[in-house]
């Protein structure tokens, strides 16, 4: 009777173990990242799953008093683990994006200042025949 008995005990302890086995690595994770950043800067790279969970332990004199938190907050951008891509590489945009066109710029401020310079000429004018319509 005994041994039927601990053959389930064997089994939910075999379920608790690889149930529990991935929590107790995410809150490694969280944890490693808070003693990482306790000098004010992350010099490693996380998921951002561990960046989630050091901010969700940290303690809460580490949230009021500490770098500890700023420094994680400005590495999520920044140390974020991306499969193929070395640590700390950013994403950036291609540069025909951003891509400034000059010229494109110059005709638009010198479209402006024409219709400012025809603006004040119409203005004297009119000012001018009013005044010489009363003289």
């Amino acid at each position: 009777m005994a041994h039927l008995l601990q053959r389930p005990a064997r089994v939910i302890v075999m379920l608790a173990l690889v149930l529990l086995g991935p929590a107790a690595v995410a809150v490694a994770g969280g944890r490693e990242l808070l003693a990482d950043a306790q000098d004010g800067r992350v010099d490693a790279c996380y998921s951002r799953a561990e960046f989630r969970d050091g901010l969700r332990l940290a303690r809460a004199d580490q949230r009021l008093y500490g770098f500890a938190l700023d420094a994680i907050r400005e590495a999520q951008n920044s140390n974020v683990t991306v499969d193929g891509r070395p640590c700390g590489s950013r994403r950036t945009a291609p540069a025909r994006a951003v891509a400034v066109d000059a010229g494109a710029a110059r005709g638009l401020w010198g479209a402006v200042a024409a219709v400012v310079v025809a603006g004040a000429a119409a203005a004297g004018l009119v000012a001018h025949r009013a005044r010489r319509g009363r003289g």
